[in-house]
């Protein structure tokens, strides 16, 4: 690969891929806590559902992607995405919650396969100094499929009851189908598109006179910071998404479709400074526009259980969703700079499985907490009597948590110079 060149086809392909897998596996987001109650599963626990999915990520991640770091990236991504082809069909004709459950957890497996071998090939084929411009861009297109997902799914389901007459039923099933047809247009595109750059097959393309990385003590400390960030940033995500669906259900009384369009538009909003931010960041630094997206988005967080309607919730979804996608490939970026590139599938699935740890915790308390005090209603008297819906208390919580591990990243992880800043 020359120095010079980004947009190869392997790269494209592999966030072309990105965005088929995760259009897919967002279509059943706008109604899959009614789903899973519709297969008996009580609200209390709809939390363990994310849970098990992130349990087996989290143990798997760093695994897989030491794995590929010695037998390469790609050999790997085909495996989960196989895997992934055969889960989604499984997902749309089981009958009873507890298999749902168990399916979850292999899912977990499969992502496990996928994401930091599929994020380290593309790390691996780009220049080092466009390694922001070029994250940017692949978490763009992911974030186009994740958004379409939900106002798709969405939209299938309502079709599927409303128009098609196939019942409530199958028109929860509908979408499941299609999840399995859209993970096997990814597998075709990564077989046929994506080149390997680690293992065997790659050893005839690679050169040795890439810079070296050596883990000093100054990066080993930065990484040990990444991963707490990494795992109290998975358990404020955690805390809200299996809650957000249900929060606009209950208090606004909101239909699938409003659902679906909410959280497509906050995400299509937010990914649009997605790939800006990536390459500014690769001129004025990382840590800078991490800020500039995450701390808005906090307070976002914190303002969104008092918004007085739908209409105004959404908009604070949309404006929290554009702090997330500013800081984001930022944050990747940073990872990138410091991980060398013999590590980078190991170190970057550690990272993501200390994010997976949080992710655990997080979905488990917030279902709990939200089921219990969800109909109530607090006041705080030191603030003017402020009344806080108990629907409300698992983004608050969010919020704070998220605010800590901000404070941890930017207080005490060192962003390393890039050489093309010196020269």
């Amino acid at each position: 690969m020359k120095a010079s060149k980004l947009y190869t086809t392997s790269v494209i392909i592999l966030s072309i891929s990105a965005l088929v897998e995760n259009l897919a596996y967002a279509l059943p987001m706008s109604y899959f806590p009614q789903y899973i109650q519709f297969l008996g599963g009580p609200i209390a626990y709809i939390g363990f559902f994310t849970a098990a999915f992130t349990t087996a990520n989290a143990l798997l991640s760093q695994k897989f992607g030491a794995i590929s770091d010695r037998i390469g990236r790609k050999r790997l991504i085909i495996i989960g995405l196989i895997i992934d082809i055969f889960l989604g069909s499984l997902t749309g004709i089981i009958w009873d919650w507890s298999l749902l459950l168990m399916i979850r957890m292999l899912n977990g497996i499969a992502t496990a396969l996928v994401v930091a071998p599929a994020e380290a090939s593309l790390i691996d084929q780009v220049p080092k100094k466009r390694i922001g411009e070029a994250i940017g861009f692949y978490l763009t297109m992911s974030m186009i499929g994740f958004n379409l997902g939900p106002v798709f799914g969405g939209a299938m389901q309502f079709l599927g009851e409303n128009i098609l007459n196939i019942g409530l039923e199958w028109s929860y099933r509908l979408p499941f189908f299609i999840d399995s047809l859209l993970a096997f247009v990814a597998l075709l595109l990564v077989w046929f598109g994506v080149k390997e750059t680690r293992g065997e097959q790659s050893r005839k393309v690679m050169t040795n006179n890439q810079p070296k990385m050596e883990l000093t003590e100054k990066v080993k400390s930065s990484l040990r910071i990444l991963n707490i960030t990494s795992l109290t940033t998975g358990f404020s995500v955690g805390f809200v998404i299996p809650i957000s669906v249900l929060y606009f259900g209950d208090v606004f009384n909101a239909t699938s479709p409003q659902i679906g369009i909410i959280l497509s538009l906050s995400g299509f909003v937010g990914l649009t400074c997605n790939f800006f931010a990536g390459k500014i960041s690769d001129r004025i630094g990382r840590k800078p526009i991490i800020a500039l997206g995450a701390l808005p988005s906090r307070i976002a967080t914190i303002i969104f259980p008092f918004a007085p309607s739908l209409i105004s919730s959404a908009g604070i979804m949309v404006f929290r969703s554009l702090g997330h996608n500013v800081a984001m490939p930022a944050s990747r970026a940073l990872n990138a700079d410091l991980i060398p590139e013999k590590m980078r599938g190991k170190l970057f699935g550690r990272i993501r499985a200390f994010f997976s740890l949080g992710a655990i915790v997080g979905p488990i308390l917030s279902t709990l907490i939200y089921d219990k005090y969800r109909f109530q209603t607090f006041v705080i008297p030191w603030i003017g009597n402020l009344k806080v819906r108990g629907a409300g208390i698992p983004f608050l919580i969010s919020s704070i948590v998220g605010l800590f591990s901000l404070f941890l990243l930017l207080k005490f992880v060192e962003e390393p110079k890039r050489a093309h800043k010196l020269r």
